[in-house]
């Protein structure tokens, strides 16, 4: 690897280069973001599918390889988000999908479909005795919020800084029936934890936070601390699930009352649900008095269902413990190109989830990956996507069980070239190679394992 030891190269005009090569390649993305701007407020219609200069319009995938617009292809380390455990348009799950499709498209009634994922549902999860269906991992957030409610008569709840249970405003930070604690910092989860909370929402890792592990320990304390207090312990899996057959919670000892639910139960189509003990499910059931209504036109659509139960079945154990070594080799070699680029850097892990990090100490809250260098991130997804990896603006990366040994090789290859890259762009005039003007992290108190 080439040496920029001592080289003042300007960072602007080299940051440059990869956006005119970004262009080069994608013109017909860029000239359908100019259309899709006419009518879609900014050209998306979803937040996190944007970025600059203009996103790149996929036009099809098939297992772990995309297509764009302009005929470039990556391999995709995306997968929705997670949601894809198998790859784009996985075939047992889309003949599932299709079979139903072609017997009628919803109707006002249960359908089998249905019945097939709750049984696998609740006999893979110990806690999860019934479950009720949704449209997505929002809906999901949302009905238990309500059961929460009913149940212990309060209105507000605990979330986590840096978390994700969707885009409504009752889980978000800053409404005011949202009270919010720092992860992974047990005596502020206590300080907050008032008799006004209703329940306690967590991720078995703060997943759009960056995926920062749990310390040892902090959840049960959060869940104890939540029954203490008399409010309910929810946890939310909606991408953790894929980490274990029984979820993230089986490996961690939790037992929540509720459990949220979606992306990979879908099979690619849209799904959430809520999942958890007998007594609080059956607040929605008819013949409850003065139950809980929740209706929904699509709940549980029975083509979603159905590739949702395949997707299932073929995630067994053996299928998460590939995933598992994949994305342990994956982590390594990244953080090796990194260390050979002069650059700080890491990959914290959950199972098959990873996010890569400008920083040289493991990120233990979502301030603290707030704290570390962005620009560098920003440069590292354009060199990724113009070597064709498709990966994401924040440094998530998903794996598959569709990758094979030779994406996952020419993965490894592609960050050790944009490490290589980034290290020549990002030398500023004053600044060799390897003193990168990142922020000081926060060191935290407690260290994190990053291989959780």
């Amino acid at each position: 690897m080439a040496s920029t030891v001592g080289s003042t190269i300007d960072y602007k005009a080299s940051y440059a280069s990869l956006l005119d090569d970004y262009r080069a390649r994608t013109s017909l993305s860029a000239a359908a973001w100019q259309r899709g701007r006419l009518v879609l407020p900014g050209g998306e219609t979803r937040t996190v599918t944007t970025y600059s200069p203009y996103p790149t319009l996929i036009r099809k995938g098939q297992g772990a390889h995309l297509t764009d617009l302009d005929g470039n292809h990556y391999v995709d380390l995306v997968n929705n988000y997670t949601s894809l455990v198998h790859g784009s348009a996985y075939g047992p799950a889309t003949e599932a999908a299709v079979a139903v499709l072609r017997g009628g498209t919803i109707f006002a009634s249960p359908h089998e479909s249905q019945l097939r994922l709750a049984e696998m549902l609740t006999n893979r999860i110990d806690t999860v005795e019934l479950v009720r269906f949704t449209n997505s991992g929002t809906e999901a957030a949302l009905l238990a919020e309500r059961l929460a409610a009913r149940a212990t008569g309060r209105h507000k709840v605990l979330v986590f800084d840096g978390s994700y249970h969707g885009s409504a405003p009752e889980l978000m930070q800053g409404h005011p029936q949202v009270v919010t604690a720092p992860y992974n910092d047990l005596d502020a989860v206590d300080r907050a934890m008032t008799n006004e909370i209703a329940a306690v929402f967590a991720e078995p890792f703060l997943g759009a936070g960056g995926v920062i592990p749990s310390a040892p320990g902090f959840l049960r304390g959060v869940q104890d601390l939540a029954h203490a207090r008399g409010a309910l312990f929810v946890l939310d899996e909606v991408q953790s699930l894929r980490n274990d057959v029984g979820g993230e919670q089986a490996k961690l000892g939790l037992t929540p009352d509720l459990t949220l639910l979606g992306k990979i139960i879908g099979g690619g189509l849209p799904i959430g649900a809520v999942g958890g003990a007998r007594d609080l499910l059956l607040l929605t059931a008819p013949g409850t008095p003065d139950r809980l209504t929740h209706s929904g036109t699509f709940n549980g659509h029975p083509a979603a269902t159905a590739a949702g139960a395949i997707t299932l079945a073929h995630l067994n154990a053996g299928a998460i413990d590939r995933l598992e070594r994949a994305a342990t080799t994956l982590a390594a070699s990244i953080t090796s190109s990194a260390a050979q680029a002069g650059m700080p850097l890491v990959v914290t892990r959950a199972g098959s989830i990873l996010n890569v990090h400008f920083t040289d100490t493991p990120p233990t809250s979502a301030a603290h990956v707030r704290e570390t260098n962005t620009d560098l991130l920003s440069a590292l997804h354009l060199a990724l996507l113009n070597q064709g990896v498709y990966t994401t603006p924040r440094g998530l990366i998903n794996l598959s069980t569709a990758l094979r040994a030779e994406d996952l090789a020419k993965v490894e290859e592609a960050y050790a070239k944009a490490f290589e890259r980034i290290a020549r762009i990002s030398v500023k005039p004053g600044h060799p190679s390897g003193q990168w003007p990142v922020p000081a992290p926060r060191v935290a108190a407690e260290r994190v394992s990053v291989t959780k």
